[in-house]
């Protein structure tokens, strides 16, 4: 048995193997770059276990095969990698810490000359204090301080939007229900948004793309960044009333009615605008 651990051919061979590993740090971090990750239901503490377990057996196998070059060259593009998850999830912890605490390990523990750990350790210590400096000083500056709130019946009954509109939620559930708020042709859905600011806030009324969501076993890809701004003139407190019609020419449009005695409007929908990448930054 020691003398196959100790067989180089095996190390190799277990360095390529964990490549499955990286793939997967790259995949996640690509898919919440380009969706929103939302954990179903009762499945975190699952997926956690399970993203420790394997972030934990890798490490072990990634320490075993530390002086095969595959391993070698991972530790040092994995801090890389995590550094984006870390940004595109940046309150989103459960997905950050393992691969932050394996990367930072592999990084001092792998065969790689002293010379590209002291090189690379200091860029990757200003890219991630810097980096992090900078992407907050971004948000604050370009990404606003507004907060938005969907507004549905799946509202959190503790949270202060719930009891801001506690006496409108009867309406916010009839007027959200998917009968109401899904389009004919089944590619977009209505949502309504509270706005809340540094002013008096609002309410939004948007459009987005519909079924494109990619659903997996522990969480739900959820398309963002792609999203047509209806109304932003709604009265915070007051929840509009919203449907779907077809003009006499066959043309989509969104009707609403921002408050009880206002006029009803209407707004074509036939084209979207282009995805938004820069989300994660807190531009809408």
């Amino acid at each position: 048995m020691k003398e196959l651990l100790s067989n180089v051919w095996v190390k190799r061979a277990v360095g390529v193997f964990n490549l499955v590993y990286f793939a997967v740090i790259c995949m996640l971090t690509g898919a919440t770059f380009l969706y929103d990750l939302e954990f179903t239901e009762g499945q975190e503490q699952s997926f956690f276990t399970l993203y420790v377990a394997a972030s934990v057996i890798f490490l072990v196998l990634m320490i075993y095969s530390r002086d095969v070059i595959v391993t070698k060259i991972m530790s040092m593009v994995l801090p890389l990698v995590v550094f984006l998850l870390m940004l595109f999830n940046m309150y989103d912890w459960i997905l950050i810490i393992p691969p932050l605490v394996m990367s930072l390990v592999m990084f001092f523990v792998a065969g790689t000359h002293e010379t590209a750990k002291v090189v690379m350790g200091t860029i990757y210590l200003l890219m991630y204090v810097l980096g992090l400096v900078v992407f907050f000083v971004f948000r604050l500056l370009f990404g606003g301080t507004s907060t938005y709130t969907e507004l549905n019946a799946n509202l959190d009954r503790n949270s202060d939007v719930y009891k801001f509109y506690s006496s409108e939620f009867t309406k916010i559930c009839d007027v959200t229900r998917d009968d109401n708020v899904l389009s004919p042709n089944g590619k977009y859905r209505i949502i309504i948004y509270d706005v809340q600011n540094s002013d008096k806030g609002g309410v939004n009324i948007c459009v987005v793309p519909h079924g494109q969501d990619k659903e997996l076993r522990f969480f739900t890809l959820k398309q963002k960044g792609i999203k047509k701004t209806i109304s932003n003139k709604g009265i915070r407190g007051v929840v509009p009333d919203v449907g779907w019609s077809i003009d006499e020419d066959g043309t989509l449009v969104v009707l609403y009615r921002l408050s009880p005695t206002s006029e009803q409007k209407k707004t074509s929908v036939t084209v979207m605008p282009d995805k938004q990448y820069l989300e994660f930054l807190g531009i809408r």
